[in-house]
């Protein structure tokens, strides 16, 4: 057991990639831990919240090529393995140096804006393919495509900051948080009136207002927040993390930030454990898929679905 800045340092198990990794959170917090004390002044500190997602994992697989030379670097740091014990070494030379983990409050924000965008920001002919052959059942590729369109113009799912394209829920964050900032943030946390009414309108006006929003919701309750807003080409709210997929809200939303093709992953996953969903969209039944995705009270939704698809298959 090795001491780094007093910390008592030791892993039972794996930590790293998904399915490859056991993942026990003491251990995945430790592995933070220390590459937040190796970190570069180019690299953002990782959040010490003890949750193994995309992002530790393409630091461990960096660090691997990196310091190790791995030719095929599997991203997962075993107990008594070669990339833990060469971690902990360059963690206790950097002494005093280590950043401070990332608490729960405004020193998150920084995580939650942070862009970490890898340039992907479009979708393929080959992709929409690709997903329609996931969901099976006869379902259309200009099916799917016409959701992306309905939910986000169909051109890309981030916005010009290269920060996902979003929209903050605040009878969501309200739900969420038990209403108890209803006084103190009624911007923030209001009930259910009437669709997109004059708060959602004032935290919704552009992306830049969306996101300075969510980073307040954010300081007050970061897992409620982040469940109170949509994201990506096809707007999926973050309380929908499970069925999309996710172990948590954290790891879809760091997702949802990397690039189109997980933000079309994600709703993917979501269309596939919602059986009623797939059935509608199967038979073209257009207030069915509306009413599956979005909602009871999804207003003119089916037709502009079915409008955007018809529009498509007009151009074949």
């Amino acid at each position: 057991m090795t001491s780094v800045q007093g910390l008592l340092l030791s892993i039972k198990a794996s930590v790293g990639t998904s399915g490859k990794a056991v993942n026990n959170p003491a251990d995945v917090r430790n592995i933070q831990h220390l590459f937040n004390l190796i970190k570069s002044a180019s690299d953002l500190p990782l959040v010490e919240d003890g949750l193994s997602g995309p992002k530790l994992v393409q630091r461990i697989t960096a660090y691997q090529v990196a310091r190790l030379k791995a030719k095929n670097p599997d991203g997962v740091i075993d107990a008594n393995g070669q990339t833990f014990k060469s971690l902990v070494e360059d963690a206790g030379k950097a002494g005093s140096g280590g950043q401070a983990p990332i608490k729960a409050g405004g020193d998150q924000k920084q995580w939650l804006t942070e862009v970490t965008c890898d340039g992907g920001v479009t979708l393929t002919d080959a992709d929409f393919k690709n997903a329609a052959a996931v969901l099976g059942n006869g379902i259309s590729v200009n099916l799917i495509k016409a959701f992306a369109i309905v939910e986000s113009g169909g051109r890309s799912g981030f916005g010009p900051a290269k920060l996902p394209v979003i929209a903050f829920e605040g009878h969501t964050f309200r739900k969420y948080t038990g209403q108890r900032y209803d006084k103190a943030y009624p911007l923030l946390s209001y009930p259910y009136l009437v669709k997109a009414g004059p708060q959602w309108k004032a935290n919704n006006k552009d992306q830049a207002t969306a996101w300075r929003t969510l980073a307040d919701a954010f300081k007050l309750d970061p897992e409620a927040a982040l469940k109170s807003a949509s994201y990506g080409m096809f707007q999926i709210m973050g309380f929908n993390s499970g069925a999309c997929g996710y172990k948590n809200v954290t790891d879809f939303v760091v997702a949802m930030k990397l690039n189109a093709g997980e933000q079309l992953k994600a709703f993917v996953g979501f269309c596939s454990k919602n059986p009623a969903l797939i059935k509608a969209m199967k038979n073209k039944d257009y207030a069915g898929m509306a009413r599956n995705y979005n909602g009871a009270d999804f207003g003119n939704y089916d037709k502009r679905i079915q409008k955007e698809y018809e529009a498509l298959e007009k151009k074949k």
